[in-house]
């Protein structure tokens, strides 16, 4: 009976909850029929807004035409006060407008028109736009101000008799739409006769741009988008970049403004169509409002039945607590027992340990509140206390050697905090050192602080590490300082105070020889001997290391050495060229230092950047003939800059559009008749401006890009050679012997000659004596290859390099050319007068061809003529020639061209 009670008011609250549930249904629904009349309404309103400003603008627009025809009508036609009325009446209007002046007339009546026209001063005018079978036609014959999108005087459009009819209907304004520009509107009133033509006036409009004008910033001040067209054909969309698809959307509300019979549809879509948000969708919001509704509604039930059941808890809680008493009696008679095993535990774990204490192999020990020792285990005996009986008369700093470390301890001690472990250094009682590592914690007994510590003997850990860390610092060969060591070393050192040091970065030059060739076991014990003899001859001053291979790094304080720096270097390359014995046998190298002198504070400079500097003054030490010094300076540094910059703008792919072919014209013995041009390589940079060849092409062949740029040489000079009418003239290329070393360069210079027009025998390849001398070997095979083709092959500079004549028999050589040195002192010197004479009696003697450059007067001319010489070049005949110059010379001198 108690249970059908509790049971019945639930049963009644299930029902009243689902009658709660039906009724929150029908007030939503009611609430979104009414917020769906309210957005209807309310866009019917902004809608209604737009057509109205719509209207405004138009009629505006037919009250301005309707004032302008009124002044005319008063003050006449002219043309000049046509003018003056559209710029007062269309000036500041956000909408271009234009006024236009149009004749009705019949097809027929063109000639006449047009005529008339011409003879009022429009001499371009010309009817535009005729269409055949026109009954009438609309033609523009004055329009102010010209449009942007251009001059519309002349276009016509046609016009049956209805549209007449209508346009001269009495003081009625008559709306056109232009068929070829379905965006062009044009506002129309009959004028009457003018100048023996029905005269039509008119304002011209783009409708898009109207429609721009006034809807643009629709979105922005409403967050709705709106949609106008004409004859279903869309004008104007304020979503011009089709964001929100409004095509694909139902329309919020539509209307139609009769425009003079043309009907322009209006339609806008709401801010809930374009955002879908949640928060502005009003079926999301109602659905919410029913749901917490209904959650309440639920609360309140479930509140009931807690209440309902909050009844039965409190009588179980009675029965429970009066179980858990009896479970609490029988909980502390089981503390008991517990804490009776736990004193015994306590008592085992005492002599367990005190055994530990007493057998471990770690120094365990006890000390005071001031550090003195209270008790301490065998093992801590053995360690440090073998001779002292009596070990609680000692205080523990005593133990310490060093004092950095007493002093951490006694800051420990007198902070009485627990601290991390750390290594000390201590001495035992008979005097020998060892490493130790202490960890500890303070505890309280009895009222008493104390500190429990263990020691643990690390030596033979810390000796190992060390050995580690110095093999980390120092060269495995030579137990001199490495590169990274002598870096951070230089590092501190130029960060010092107020002191000058002196930086030498050293270069074995012969090493590689010796290694090559006797071993690396004979390198490394060359190495060794070097290293040894630089530290008894700078190790009182200096900090030595190897960087790397066979190169060596001192860096010295200048206040320390005893003698000058010039000294010093003279000591220093001569104890790198005494001999070094190797298996009985005596082998001696050279070196070449770089000097790097600098102040400290050296704040410009980083160790890295002073090194490298040393290294730059090494190399151009080296580059000095080695064997010697070199004290860096600014400009060796400048010159290094600006070799790595030219290299940099050579490997650029822009370097072409930078290089130009000069071409130096090659005249006869007499300097009259023009035989062929010398191809000149020019390179004109926006950054570095004017680069010589002396000096970019060095730099091109150390780098790699010789074979490039010389492979451009030959193609822009043989396309020039091809562009002349005839094939009576050479051309003279210089080449370098790694181009010749290319194999891919000669097989493109084949290929490249079987495409042309002409011969080889009008190619003349130029090597510098010095440049072919040295590489003879390797340059016979591919010499003979270009010879077999029938190239030319020309010695340069001859007479500068140290050539023997009997070489000449042994290269396929076709000529030589004379070095513009010997033609310069031509005048002055006798001697070099009887020089020429020898070289052009060697090369007649070997039927070689010659030719002399340099030629810039008369008198050298002379004296060359005389002479066993064919060609001459210089200055006096012709400077240097662009293309286009060098090719109207030829032209000049054509008829003089031909060869017997």
């Amino acid at each position: 009976m108690k249970l059908n009670i509790l049971k019945q008011p639930m049963q009644i609250g299930y029902l009243l909850f689902a009658l709660y549930f039906f009724m929150m249904l029908y007030v939503g629904s009611i609430l979104h029929s009414y917020y769906q009349n309210e957005t209807r309404q309310t866009l019917e309103k902004q809608l209604t807004t737009h057509e109205q400003l719509l209207k405004t603008k138009l009629l505006h627009i037919s009250h301005l035409l309707y004032s302008i025809d009124a002044y005319q009508q008063l003050n006449g036609y002219e043309p000049e006060l046509f003018l003056q009325l559209a710029q007062s009446q269309l000036q500041g209007i956000d909408v271009p407008l234009r006024l236009e002046s149009y004749a009705l007339i019949k097809p027929q009546q063109q000639q006449v028109l047009t005529q008339a026209l011409k003879k009022a001063g429009h001499f371009d005018f010309k009817i535009k736009g005729v269409e055949a079978n026109a009954e009438h036609m609309l033609v523009i014959n004055r329009a102010a101000p010209v449009a942007e999108y251009g001059h519309t005087v002349g276009e016509s459009v046609a016009l049956n008799n209805a549209h007449v009819a209508r346009l001269q209907a009495s003081n009625q304004l008559y709306l056109l739409v232009w068929p070829n520009r379905e965006n062009k509107w044009s506002i129309l009133i009959e004028q009457g006769d003018v100048d023996g033509f029905r005269h039509v006036l008119g304002i011209s409009f783009l409708l898009d741009n109207l429609l721009d004008s006034l809807f643009s910033d629709v979105y922005l001040r409403t967050e709705q988008h709106l949609q106008v067209a004409v004859a279903d054909r869309l004008i104007f969309s304020s979503d011009w970049k089709n964001t929100f698809s409004l095509s694909e959307l139902a329309a919020g509300a539509s209307s139609e403004v009769n425009f003079f019979g043309e009907p322009i549809k209006l339609t806008l879509y709401s801010k809930e169509q374009l955002s879908h948000s949640l928060l502005d969708d009003s079926i999301c919001l109602i659905i919410a409002f029913e749901v917490i509704a209904l959650l309440c509604g639920l609360m309140v039930l479930l509140h009931v039945r807690a209440l309902l059941n909050r009844n039965e808890l409190v009588n179980k809680t009675v029965v429970e607590r009066t179980a858990c008493l009896a479970k609490t009696n029988q909980q502390l008679e089981r503390e008991s027992s517990q804490r009776l095993i736990a004193l015994q535990q306590q008592l085992a774990a005492e002599k367990k340990y005190k055994s530990v204490f007493l057998n471990s192999h770690e120094g365990l020990f006890v000390l005071n509140e001031h550090g003195y020792i209270l008790e301490a285990n065998p093992a801590f005996q053995r360690l440090l206390l073998s001779n002292h009986k009596q070990s609680t008369s000692i205080r523990f700093s005593q133990l310490m050697a060093d004092e950095h470390s007493q002093q951490q301890w006694l800051l420990y001690l007198q902070q009485q905090s627990n601290h991390q472990e750390f290594e000390w250094l201590g001495v035992n009682g008979q005097g020998k050192s060892l490493w130790l590592r202490q960890t500890g914690n303070w505890a309280t007994h009895d009222g008493n602080r104390r500190y429990e510590g263990r020691l643990i003997d690390i030596t033979q850990h810390t000796l190992f590490h060390e050995q580690l860390k110095y093999k980390a610092q120092h060269d495995g060969l030579t137990n001199l300082l490495n590169r990274q060591t002598f870096l951070d070393a230089l590092e501190v050192k130029r960060k010092a105070t107020q002191d000058d040091f002196i930086l030498l970065y050293i270069d074995l030059d012969r090493f590689k020889l010796i290694n090559d060739t006797l071993g690396h076991i004979a390198g490394d014990k060359l190495l060794i001997e070097f290293a040894a003899r630089m530290q008894i001859l700078m190790g009182f001053c200096s900090s030595i290391a190897r960087l790397g291979g066979d190169e060596f790094a001192i860096l010295i304080k200048t206040h320390k050495l005893l003698q000058p720096l010039e000294g010093v270097m003279e000591d220093l390359l001569g104890e790198i060229r005494r001999p070094f014995t190797y298996q009985r046998q005596q082998y001696t190298v050279s070196g070449s230092v770089g000097v790097r002198p600098f102040k400290a504070p050296c704040n410009e400079c980083t160790a890295e950047k002073l090194l490298h500097d040393a290294d730059v003054a090494m190399y151009e030490a080296k580059r000095r003939g080695k064997n010697g010094y070199y004290i860096y300076s600014d400009s060796i540094a400048d010159e290094v800059s600006r070799k790595l910059q030219v290299e940099k703008m050579l490997h650029e792919s822009s370097v072409s559009d930078e290089l130009a072919l000069h071409l130096q014209p090659m005249f006869c013995n007499q300097g009259r008749k023009l035989n062929g041009f010398e191809a000149l390589l020019r390179w004109y940079s926006p950054t570095l401006g004017h680069v010589s060849p002396a000096e970019f092409i060095p730099i091109a062949e150390e780098c790699g890009k010789i074979v490039q740029l010389g492979q451009w040489v030959f193609e822009r000079a043989l396309s020039f050679i091809e562009s002349l009418s005839g094939n009576e003239v050479f051309i003279s290329i210089n080449v370098s012997p790694i181009q010749l070393h290319s194999q891919g360069f000669l097989d493109w210079l084949e290929s490249r000659m079987q495409r042309s027009s002409i011969s080889c025998r009008q190619i003349k390849i130029e090597l510098t004596e010095s440049a072919m001398m040295a590489e003879e070997d390797s340059l016979i095979e591919p010499l003979l290859r270009l010879h077999s083709l029938g190239f030319g092959i020309y010695i340069d500079d001859f007479g500068t390099g140290y050539s023997s004549l009997s070489r000449l028999t042994c290269l396929p050589v076709t000529g030589l050319k004379i070095d513009r040195s010997f033609i310069n002192d031509l005048e002055h010197r006798k001697d070099s007068l009887q020089l020429v004479e020898a070289i052009c009696a060697i090369a007649k003697s070997f039927n070689l061809t010659v030719t002399a450059e340099g030629i810039e007067t008369d008198n050298q001319l002379e004296k060359i003529s005389k002479l066993y010489c064919h060609y001459t070049q210089g200055y006096l005949m012709s400077r240097p020639l662009s293309e286009q110059y060098a090719e109207q010379l030829y032209n000049e001198n054509y008829a003089c061209l031909n060869i017997a």
